[in-house]
């Protein structure tokens, strides 16, 4: 009677073994399955994910287009642009929020050292534009700008 328990334990033991493999290697394949030689599901990639600016004269406001790829399989929805400061603003052009698998659309970023109406945004500054998407990997991802702001 124990040998028969034991026996069954141990049968249950490699039972589970085995479907945790199989489970394991289903994961594996779903995350690296490719549809026309893209990843599953929406992905996003951003260029250039930093971006100088140079020197900026306090008072102009810089600008920079940032192209917003999709390179997974699914469509990529585009949920917030947030940024760091209220100096720098982004906006997807023509309002863009959906992009097609394999397509990408541009992301205008403005930088304007003067909207606090003071001396902060003066010097060398780093400010971070926040993208909230589907991309289930990368939910939200970063792009980064700076710049040399001085008075003339």
């Amino acid at each position: 009677m124990m040998r028969k328990k034991i026996i069954l334990v141990i049968a249950a033991v490699i039972f589970l073994a085995v479907l945790a493999v199989v489970f394991g290697w289903l994961q594996a394949t779903r995350s690296n399955s490719n549809v026309g030689g893209l990843k599953s599901g929406p992905q996003i990639s951003v260029e250039p994910e930093f971006y100088d600016l140079g020197t900026v004269i306090y008072g102009e406001v810089a600008r920079h287009s940032f192209t917003v790829k999709n390179t997974g399989a699914e469509p990529l929805e585009i949920f917030r642009l947030s940024t760091s400061c209220g100096c720098t603003q982004a906006e997807m052009k023509d309002g863009q929020t959906v992009i097609a698998a394999g397509e990408s659309a541009e992301m205008s970023v403005s930088f304007d050292p003067a909207v606090h109406k003071d001396d902060t945004d003066l010097g060398e500054l780093t400010r971070v534009v926040y993208i909230r998407t589907n991309d289930v990997s990368q939910p939200e991802t970063e792009v980064t700008i700076k710049a040399n702001v001085i008075k003339q």
